[in-house]
């Protein structure tokens, strides 16, 4: 590649390290003590529409409102806990594979760690913080540069690549995972039965107690909260908060013919709670 090329990819990659670095995370009891052998899974789902008209009416993107109600939620989660709320850190994966590539096989993945606004009362600012960073943040390459860090890692011995992993996976590098996973557009089935629904299991690394992951199906969203069961016992009412977190956000929003909305209580989708017991 040209000298400018090379360039530009070095800046790209000082970017990602130096944003992924420079500000450590702030471990909480909460969420980064040292993990038991138990998992458990809250649930929710919601339909896609909900969100997609919160991200219409503030013009941001899908994941920016997930991060925004799941930085909600985690705020309500810390005040339950009699913890004073404060900014997380959340890794987030970032899918870099171009749309026309969207069949080939395998993952091209990096990642972005954002700071949650947590601390912030007013769910409106939060998600506006959200999208104003995750905005400057794409716009620099900052993920593409991600990329390039790990594959430059990937050829330095293996003594350096096992100290930078114990790094990244500290709680001082982020708090908690948050991952947003497009799924199928089309139908899927297996042995007759139409797939409905799908909630993503996303690993804990070591001293992270919760990872939030998000997927859709057709005309649903379908979060899956993995938690450490011992630390986090209460994982079920973490997706409620989320699912309060989303309606927080849809009384901002006119409903499609223009009137605000009522504000009624719906169901839950959150009231249902799988339990994983111990692994």
């Amino acid at each position: 590649s040209s000298p400018g090329r090379a360039a530009d990819d070095l800046r790209k990659a000082g970017t990602a390290l130096l944003n992924s670095f420079t500000r450590p995370a702030r471990p909480t009891a909460a969420l980064n003590e040292k993990l038991s052998p138990l998992r458990h899974l809250g649930r929710l789902d919601r339909p896609i529409e909900d969100l997609a008209r919160i991200k219409s009416h503030f013009g941001t993107t899908l994941n920016d409102v997930v991060l925004a109600v799941s930085s909600g939620a985690v705020r309500r989660f810390l005040e339950d806990r009699g913890e004073r709320p404060f900014r997380l850190k959340a890794m987030m994966p970032v899918a870099l594979r171009p749309s026309d590539e969207a069949d080939a096989l395998g993952n091209r993945l990096s990642f972005l760690f954002i700071d949650l606004p947590t601390d912030d009362a007013d769910p409106v600012r939060r998600l506006r913080t959200i999208n104003r960073v995750t905005k400057e943040r794409k716009a620099s390459g900052e993920p593409e540069g991600g990329d390039m860090a790990l594959k430059a890692v990937s050829h330095t011995p293996h003594v350096i690549q096992r100290a930078l992993t114990r790094l990244v996976a500290s709680p001082r590098t982020f708090n908690l995972v948050v991952s947003n996973i497009p799924g199928p557009r089309e139908p899927l089935w297996m042995a007759g039965c139409e797939l409905r629904e799908s909630y993503p299991v996303v690993p804990l690394a070591e001293r992270h107690a919760l990872s939030i992951g998000v997927t859709s199906i057709r005309d649903g969203l379908f979060f899956g909260l993995y938690a450490d069961r011992k630390i986090l016992p209460d994982a079920n009412m973490l997706a409620r908060h989320i699912d309060d977190a989303i309606d927080e956000l849809l009384k901002r929003c006119p409903d499609p013919d223009g009137h605000s909305r009522d504000g009624e209580p719906r169901q839950k989708g959150a009231e249902r709670l799988v339990g994983a017991g111990a692994r």
